[in-house]
């Protein structure tokens, strides 16, 4: 099971629930929605309806209606997900995605749990300590040790959102039971500076990465950037070959 936590963005639902839908074959795709646009949110769920995709509103967000709070907001949403959707239903290996992470190859994320009891994009502090980042992490349900997990920000540790799941679950974890994605990071131009604006490769997907664009930079450029960002996304989906008929 892959789970989206989307958020007042429909055109990126539309182009994920697509592109898993010819690139990974073998997954249960559910977008559980954390829109505080209540058209976004009607939005979304048309697009999953017609993409055969489960969808799932998130109830009851404290945080919601923040840019500043987006961490906590995205934090609330992944435990109510894991809650719910993933302890309820039990699937033996699950899986959290960002809204604007594209598969643009045939993959199947859930290869790196093979031998792993978790995998995906690893964060770290310079005393060795980490966690995965929720926007590409998996869990082999089976081999976790516990289920209960908490994917809030730990502000003491200066952890992002999924950092305090440290003490919970990655502290217990032997490095050789993780398996690390492969990243690499692009610009978005060469005249962009990647500390404003970038790209990221991510084991063969494609992620936007809005955030790493700082939400306290002048409005006028963040607004630019984050427009060429949208742009040269969809210049590379465009590009991918077409789906054999």
């Amino acid at each position: 099971m892959l789970i989206t936590i989307s958020f007042n963005d429909p055109q990126v639902i539309d182009w994920q629930t697509k592109l898993i839908g010819r690139f990974v074959r073998a997954a249960i795709h559910v977008v559980a929605d954390n829109s505080s646009n209540l058209s976004a949110r009607d939005e979304i769920q048309e697009i999953c309806l017609a993409a055969n995709v489960a969808f799932v509103p998130v109830p009851g967000n404290p945080w919601l209606g923040s840019e500043k709070e987006g961490g906590k907001s995205h934090g609330y949403a992944l435990n109510w997900a894991w809650q719910n959707i993933i302890r309820e239903n039990r699937p033996l290996m699950a899986g959290f995605l960002d809204h604007d992470l594209f598969p643009v190859e045939r993959t199947d994320p859930f290869r790196l749990l093979e031998g792993a009891v978790v995998a995906g994009l690893v964060r770290t502090t310079p005393d060795r300590r980490w966690y995965l980042w929720p926007g590409f992490a998996l869990f082999n349900m089976g081999r976790l040790g516990t289920s209960r997990l908490n994917f809030g920000r730990d502000w003491l540790d200066d952890f992002d959102t999924g950092g305090l799941n440290w003490h919970r679950l990655y502290r217990h974890i032997d490095k050789r039971d993780l398996c690390q994605a492969r990243l690499e990071r692009v610009p978005v131009a060469p005249n962009v500076p990647v500390a404003d604006a970038l790209f990221e490769r991510i084991d063969g997907w494609l992620h936007e990465s809005r955030f790493t664009t700082d939400i306290n930079m002048e409005p006028t450029r963040r607004q630019y950037l984050l427009g060429l960002k949208r742009n040269r996304v969809l210049d590379t989906l465009k590009a991918l070959p077409a789906p054999p008929t």
